[in-house]
């Protein structure tokens, strides 16, 4: 009887042992055991998403999902996402949680692509995301887009193509006339070529006389610009003398503009003594005029003047 319950004792310490066992080892494949730190992340939604999902960093696993919350605000609602990352496992502040699916029949997961920045995210904070990369909601916007593409581009084309279709056979149809067209302007260019290379043979000594004289003129004209050009480098030349000459001499010409300024206010002073005497003087001259005209013998006599 002892033996039995000393079997069934062993029996169950080595079941036991094996269970223990066996759950350590699920946690250490699990990561579990190791110690993690808490991030959050924000999707519009979360197709294919749950509680336990896989967290990865440039595909490599690195957490998982420990619980997905529903927000609305009232700007819009949202998931927000609370994960678990391994402690030593340092995220730049620039990288970018994408939901992605690695194959067709793979499991919905988060893969972190990684930034560039030298910042690390604090724990808690929010890792930046974008929406989601299903290969189904992906398939399905492509064959959205191919259908709108079909609508309003190569339906189109089609009706275009079949009046090219009608066209091609009204063209088939006025070929021969625009052939016989062709044919007479061909002659008519032919004959057009034929009476230039006749004017010009006719006429050749003149254009080469033509050609000279303006080879002649196009030197006198850059002759002429070279004279230009040298006529106003000696004007530039004497303006630049004269404005040394001004400015050496301003004080010069200063005191002759106010001497002369000073002469035109004495003679605009007297100019109304200065009128009268020549108005005088030409008074007498016309009296002597007059008396020489009536009798010259005045110039050797002299005027006889009666006493008082």
């Amino acid at each position: 009887m002892r033996d039995s319950r000393k079997n069934y004792l062993i029996v169950g310490v080595f079941v036991l042992t094996m269970l223990g066992t066996l759950v350590a080892w699920l946690a250490v494949l699990s990561g579990s055991t190791q110690s993690t730190t808490a991030y959050y992340m924000e999707f519009n939604n979360v197709i294919g998403l749950s509680p336990g999902g896989q967290i990865l960093f440039e595909g490599y696993p690195v957490g998982e999902i420990e619980d997905i919350v529903f927000m609305r605000t009232p700007e819009s609602a949202f998931y927000r996402l609370h994960v678990t990352i391994r402690k030593t496992w340092e995220i730049p502040e620039d990288s970018l949680a994408v939901m992605t699916q690695a194959s067709l029949l793979s499991a919905m997961v988060v893969d972190i692509q990684a930034g560039t920045s030298n910042h690390m995210l604090a724990p808690g904070e929010r890792i930046p995301s974008l929406g989601s990369t299903n290969i189904m909601t992906t398939m399905s916007s492509v064959a959205a887009k191919l259908g709108h593409l079909a609508d309003s581009s190569l339906k189109p084309l089609l009706d275009n193509l079949s009046g090219g279709t009608d066209s091609l056979s009204t063209l088939s149809q006025d070929a021969p006339i625009i052939l016989d067209n062709i044919k007479i302007f061909t002659k008519q260019l032919t004959t057009a070529t034929t009476r230039l290379n006749h004017i010009l043979d006719q006429s050749g000594g003149h254009i080469e006389t033509i050609l000279g004289k303006a080879e002649l003129a196009s030197g006198n004209i850059s002759t002429l610009t070279t004279d230009f050009h040298q006529t106003r480098k000696q004007l530039d030349v004497l303006l630049l003398s004269m404005r040394k000459i001004v400015s050496n001499n301003g004080g010069e010409i200063d005191h002759s503009i106010a001497d002369l300024h000073h002469t035109l206010e004495v003679v605009a002073s007297h100019i109304q003594e200065i009128s009268s005497n020549l108005e005088a003087t030409t008074r007498n001259m016309n009296e002597l005029t007059t008396d020489l005209r009536r009798n010259p013998g005045l110039i050797v006599r002299g005027r006889e003047f009666s006493e008082p």
